[in-house]
């Protein structure tokens, strides 16, 4: 999608049915939460003479809403992926602050993912406008004008998760005059460049057994791509990663399949066939493969996905994200879980020498974050913020790049302890590998809702 000149909110066409172009609630009173809307949306924030807009499309979840006495609205914040509808999901945690609230849900996709990018062409010039910043500015313009179109609209409350529970907060602190809270749910707010804690924590949190075996799995599969040859290229076939001819990306792309696995609950079914296999003599590549192609693989990505080509193709694509992550987390965020000196799970060759070298070849330049800044113009991890709550999953390695003790009365953070409770687990639908105590995100849930009443009130 080019940058479009557009002085009006324009309604896409769906189905061959044209809805609206000028938003009315009568007409989108009880509409599907997967019907999506297009708001003309400012290109550069931060420079008057640039007058270039571009299309950002949102979903609106009416469900709990009643139009006639109105009701507060949830801006449920999205982040570094595409959105395909409003918060719906039965159990959805965001669904039931809804339903408490009797509030209207409305998700606006993040600039340059899904559907809303202003380029069609990624080139590392035309991603200069995706910032938190810029995002955050869209947020306020469009919930401003969003509420406005309700004749009874109550007063607006952020929700988010990862990096959008951390806009989330930002939101609140940059626009307390707009929203009346914020829930960061596993907010990454502390911009971290090298962040040797997130493997340390995922060690932590999968067990000293699996953690062990974690580590001679890793030994075993450097082993075999340092004799290079025909070593390098069987074990690579075994994990059906022959794409990943960057021995760099190949194992960071090992890594993150393990810490993914401990960071969204498939503890079991990553930790318990390792162990028993290294407990009986067991072939412990050909066991761990098969957690990456059957269970990672089907639910959180792919090999390609992590190769220095793959992330070099400037097209863009609804369905993906990871060159304007990679933008991001090279331009300003970092986050780069780097391989700690002793202990770690991951190769070595997984270091900051590899991120940099990456954010240079994929983009063109030498591109290098500067975290500090960020944490200054934010506040890190110790923000000065109003009528925020940080939640975040007992097994979440991202949550050290949290908020995990409570900074004031007006800034709590509250822990989801169990097992399985990883990345935005209070938020999300359910734990896919199943929470052992689902009383406890019942009670955090609990407190999220009384919060947000009070916020509200």
């Amino acid at each position: 999608m080019k940058v479009l000149l557009v002085f009006t909110l324009i309604i896409g066409l769906i189905n061959g049915l044209a809805y609206p172009k000028n938003f009315n609630e009568e007409q989108v009173s009880n509409i599907s939460p997967y019907t999506p809307f297009w708001f003309s949306q400012t290109l550069d924030h931060f420079d008057d003479e640039n007058t270039e807009s571009f299309s950002q499309r949102y979903f609106i979840n009416d469900q709990f809403y009643d139009y006639t006495n109105g009701g507060p609205i949830i801006l449920y914040i999205n982040g570094e992926g595409p959105v395909s509808s409003a918060p719906c999901q039965t159990g959805d945690g965001v669904v039931l602050y809804g339903q408490a609230l009797n509030a209207m849900i409305v998700t606006l996709e993040h600039r340059y993912y899904g559907e809303s990018t202003p380029f069609q062409d990624l080139t590392t010039e035309n991603l200069k406008y995706l910032s938190s910043e810029q995002a955050l500015n869209d947020l306020a313009i469009f919930v401003v004008w969003f509420q406005s179109q309700l004749s009874n609209a109550g007063k607006i409350v952020t929700i988010g998760g990862s990096y959008s529970g951390a806009l989330s907060a930002w939101f609140r602190i940059k626009y307390p005059h707009i929203t009346s809270g914020s829930i960061a749910s596993s907010g990454v707010v502390n911009a971290i460049l090298q962040f040797t804690t997130f493997d340390e924590y995922v060690a932590y949190a999968a067990g000293e057994d699996c953690s062990n075996a974690l580590r001679l799995v890793t030994k075993a599969v450097e082993e075999q791509i340092l004799a290079g040859g025909s070593a390098e290229q069987k074990v690579k076939q075994i994990f059906q990663a022959e794409s990943l001819t960057d021995n760099g990306d190949f194992f960071y792309w090992l890594a993150d399949s393990m810490a993914e696995g401990i960071q969204y609950g498939f503890h079991s079914q990553l930790c318990s066939p390792l162990i028993e296999a290294m407990n009986n003599n067991g072939d412990m590549i050909s066991t761990y493969s098969n957690y990456t192609i059957n269970v990672w693989g089907q639910s959180l990505g792919t090999p390609e996905e992590y190769s220095t080509v793959w992330q070099q193709n400037t097209t863009a694509d609804p369905a993906k994200a990871d060159r304007q992550w990679w933008f991001q987390t090279c331009a300003a965020l970092g986050y780069f879980q780097d391989a700690p000196l002793s202990g770690s799970i991951r190769s070595s060759m997984v270091n900051m020498t590899y991120f940099k070298t990456h954010c240079q070849q994929v983009f063109g330049i030498p591109l290098w974050p500067n975290t500090a800044a960020v944490n200054i113009h934010y506040g890190g991890n110790n923000t000065a913020g109003t009528n925020i709550l940080y939640t975040n999953g007992s097994q979440d390695p991202w949550s050290r790049a949290s908020v995990i003790q409570t900074i004031s009365d007006s800034q709590q953070s509250v822990m989801v302890t169990c097992e399985n409770c990883g990345h935005c687990v209070d938020i999300r639908a359910s734990c896919p590998g199943g929470c052992a105590q689902p009383n406890n995100i019942a009670q955090v849930r609990a407190l999220s809702i009384k919060l947000l009443e009070s916020w509200l009130s």
